[in-house]
């Protein structure tokens, strides 16, 4: 009787094993076709999901608004506001005028500020979008004056225009950015300009209050 007679028939679906000699190692398995289709078929759903997922998002990534090369400006009226002011403050609001390039963040009265000392403040934005803070008030103190510079001690002194400024400057470090704040008195208040700005644009801030005693 013949081996065919004996040996039933192979079904496809089961692996196909070739036989090899104890010299030429341990049979390798063979898939079938319908076998080596389930193995893909998670791979090639993984694809497709992804390909869907960013036909999705493509539409709103080229609808979103590109940001701008330059940050906001918000160019608020500061001599309007300081009208407002001088109506409630116990001194003369200061509205210096520093240039078409110069802006106004914002301007603002506080009456009952954390420190308790009333103070007219203003957030200035030089051409170069260095943040200049002028705050002033009629009542300091040492303890405000303490916070408004950080604690930082006196490091030198500037006279523009006939007003004394007491100059506060610290420099970058591991732990602690670069501040710089200039004190000055004024007949009626003391004004406390204060930021990371360059000396020259703390100087022109400076001349124009000066200017407009």
């Amino acid at each position: 009787m013949s081996d065919s007679a004996t040996t039933p028939p192979r079904n496809p679906d089961e692996p196909r094993v070739t036989s090899a000699t104890p010299e030429e190692g341990a049979p390798l398995p063979q898939i079938t076709t319908k076998q080596a289709a389930k193995i893909n078929a998670p791979i090639r759903g993984m694809v497709i999901s992804m390909a869907v997922l960013l036909l999705l998002i493509l539409p709103f990534l080229w609808l979103a608004p590109r940001p701008d090369a330059q940050p906001y400006r918000a160019d608020v009226n500061v001599s309007e506001e300081a009208g407002f002011v001088a109506e409630q403050a116990k001194f003369t609001p200061a509205a210096p005028d520093l240039g078409e390039d110069w802006t106004a963040n914002y301007a603002r009265w506080d009456a009952n500020s954390q420190e308790g000392v009333p103070l007219w403040s203003v957030g200035y934005l030089s051409p170069n979008y260095h943040l200049v803070e002028m705050v002033q008030t009629a009542e300091s103190n040492p303890t405000w004056l303490a916070q408004r510079t950080e604690l930082i001690p006196v490091t030198g002194q500037k006279d523009v225009d006939g007003i004394s400024w007491d100059i506060h400057h610290r420099d970058p470090s591991g732990k602690q950015d670069e501040f710089t704040a200039w004190v000055g008195t004024f007949e009626d208040s003391t004004v406390i300009l204060s930021g990371e700005a360059s000396e020259e644009e703390f100087e022109h801030v400076a001349k124009t209050l000066a200017e407009g005693r």
